[in-house]
């Protein structure tokens, strides 16, 4: 027995001397809780004077009406006085496209009961404005999207009338909901089970936008069939539009209002009704386009609880509403109106190459530069591109463009433009035979100056060298006209590639632009018009942009070289293969064809190629699957020359 009163008297005094050693809150531990609380919206375990799940209510409703922002609370001091203490909070509100947070003061009032502490609770402490029964509101206005110039300044995209068609469920039930959703999505042509999911998500009374048509799409739907659907309705508006919808399409890029999609990605950064940018340049400079967005946060009376019973009505019939108290304002942010986007493209040229490909039926683009500048005055790709930017991203080997980056390198081995090369019918390199085109001129066989085997195209002059030019010397060669350099345009663009490891046949294949060459249609328009200025063209399509642009490793191209370029792709119409631009008025046009085998088919298909320049204007011209270079893509050379001319 004494031992047991020994061990529960020993067990007291270490729990009352625990007691003795913990102190008592002053403050700091409640008051950080407390912050930690508000920055939550989550009450956990503190104490208030008011019952806890009418403050956590009251924190819910607040943070509804403003989710997804919220601000962070933290504590700048805890002023103590006998039982009750005065903790001063500092509120930071991360909102959506401010740089600068909104940020205030305000307070919360404690009564300390025993060792713990009792907060008072207020709306006050929340925002110092803040009055009882009211709520968060958060509205987002948005400046004027800016526009997308031209070269000369005037506006490429800008706002045009739109018509939005959809199906407005108000008053139709489910069935007629789909069936009408089915018929719209029929004449619009766009995917009927996707629409149909869509309308189906919507709620009951909801508006469901099928596709924003420009109001000449619009006006030529089968309008007898369009009123014919139950509940269909078209809302007009503007959107930031192109001259027509294909032009400059992959460059340009289009608008729309933000989807879920959007808003999910943005994490915050795009909310509901906001127009966002999607491809092309409207993507890329989608910020400065749009400015900034300004942000209103407000305090606003909370609806009325719902008491099933329908509203009084005044002697009219009408329903007596209540005046409402204006909402308060907290805190406004202006919005700030975009920035235009200046370009280098030339419409009238923009257009005249959409133009000349509008008949092509396979993948294809022109390129159109000004070789003083390097600037892009068009950059169309035909309707078989499928929307895809051919002109910048297209992967394809050159064939017998390259020839002037081989020449290059063979200039550079002492050779020049009357230097004899030997151009036979068929050569043999590391086992594997190379022939001329079918059709090679008779005459141009032999023992021939580089002039005349440019001039025809012979292969067999070109890959007969392999042996003395390095794959590594023809890639700073390719390189020193452009091909494989770093710029930064704005856009994704591919600038080329000339593997340096190549050996044996790829070898030999690489000295024709075969092999595993590739290039961009962008990228031989910079190689022409690097030939044209007499040093590496960087392309622009921004104006004052500075893309930071780092040629390929090599020797620079000098002025006697590119010169000595300049005969050999002279000869090419005097003598060759572009003859076709030899009776263009004006300065003396240069150019060169190329034709590149690729896939499996006996005979193989081919990609057609020309580059040509006149002037200070250089075009690159391909189509994907075409005939010699000279036979399909010559005339569409000639064309933008002539295009540029005029």
């Amino acid at each position: 027995m004494f031992r047991r009163v020994t061990v529960l008297l020993l067990a007291f005094s270490l729990v009352l001397g625990g007691a003795a050693c913990s102190a008592p809150d002053d403050g700091t531990s409640t008051a950080d809780a407390l912050a930690k609380a508000l920055s939550s919206h989550t009450v956990g375990d503190l104490s208030f004077d008011t019952p806890v799940a009418e403050v956590q209510k009251e924190l819910t409703e607040l943070a509804e009406g403003i989710d997804p922002v919220w601000p962070t609370v933290t504590v700048s001091g805890v002023e103590v006085t006998d039982d009750t203490a005065r903790v001063s909070l500092n509120y930071s509100w991360a909102l959506p496209h401010l740089e600068k947070p909104w940020t205030y003061a305000t307070s919360a009032d404690m009564l300390r009961k025993g060792n713990s502490w009792t907060v008072t609770w207020s709306p006050t402490m929340i925002q110092p404005e803040l009055a009882a029964g009211e709520r968060l509101a958060i509205d987002t206005q948005y400046g004027k999207r800016a526009s997308i110039l031209s070269a000369n300044g005037e506006a490429i995209v800008k706002d045009l009338p739109v018509r939005t068609v959809g199906i407005n469920k108000d008053g139709l039930t489910p069935e007629a909901a789909k069936s009408s959703a089915e018929a719209l999505a029929t004449l619009l042509d766009v995917d009927v089970a996707a629409y149909l999911a869509k309308v189906e998500a919507y709620g009951p009374v909801a508006f469901v936008d099928a596709l924003t048509l420009r109001e000449e799409a619009f006006k030529a739907l089968d309008q007898e069939k369009l009123k014919a659907i139950n509940g269909v309705l078209a809302t007009p508006g503007t959107l930031p539009l192109a001259p027509s919808r294909t032009f400059a399409a992959a460059l340009l890029g289009t608008v729309h209002e933000a989807t879920a999609e959007d808003i999910e990605k943005s994490e915050g950064k795009v909310v509901s009704g906001q127009i966002v940018g999607s491809g092309g340049l409207q993507a890329a400079f989608d910020a400065q386009l749009a400015g900034t967005p300004g942000v209103t946060i407000t305090a606003v009376a909370a609806a009325p609880a719902s008491t099933g019973t329908a509203a009084p009505t005044d002697d009219a019939g009408t329903e007596d509403a209540t005046p409402k108290s204006p909402s308060k304002v907290l805190f406004s942010g202006a919005p700030v109106d975009g920035k235009d986007v200046k370009t280098t493209l030339v419409p009238g040229l923009q257009s005249a190459a959409e133009d000349a490909l509008g008949s092509v039926k396979t993948p294809s683009s022109i390129v159109v530069m000004r070789p003083s500048t390097g600037a892009i005055l068009a950059s169309a790709n035909g309707p078989d591109s499928n929307g895809y930017n051919t002109a910048f991203l297209g992967q394809y080997a050159p064939g017998s463009t390259f020839k002037i980056a081989t020449s290059l390198g063979l200039f550079r081995l002492g050779m020049n433009p009357a230097s004899t090369v030997s151009c036979t019918d068929q050569y043999t390199a590391d086992g594997k035979k190379f022939l001329n085109a079918p059709g090679y001129a008779v005459e141009a066989t032999g023992e021939v100056p580089l002039t005349t085997a440019v001039a025809h195209s012979c292969n067999t002059a070109f890959v007969s060298q392999f042996e003395k030019l390095g794959q590594d010397k023809l890639a700073e060669a390719a390189g020193a006209l452009g091909i494989g350099m770093t710029n930064d345009l704005g856009l994704d663009a591919f600038t080329g590639v000339v593997p340096r490891d190549s050996a044996g046949t790829e070898h030999a294949a690489s000295m024709i632009g075969q092999g595993k060459i590739l290039v961009s249609p962008l990228a031989m328009a910079s190689l022409m018009s690097s030939v044209v200025k007499g040093s590496v063209v960087a392309p622009v399509l921004i104006d004052g942009r500075d893309g930071k642009a780092k040629p390929a490793e090599g020797a620079a191209l000098t002025a006697k070289e590119a010169a000595d370029l300049r005969v050999l792709m002279r000869a090419v119409v005097t003598d060759g293969y572009l003859d076709n631009l030899a009776d263009l008025p004006g300065a003396e046009a240069i150019g060169k064809t190329g034709t590149a085998e690729y896939g499996n088919d006996t005979p193989p298909r081919t990609h057609s190629w020309v580059i040509a320049a006149q002037g200070d204007i250089a075009v690159a011209v391909f189509v994907e699957d075409g005939d010699l270079g000279a036979v399909t893509g010559g005339p569409l050379a000639k064309t933008m020359l002539a295009a540029a001319a005029g």
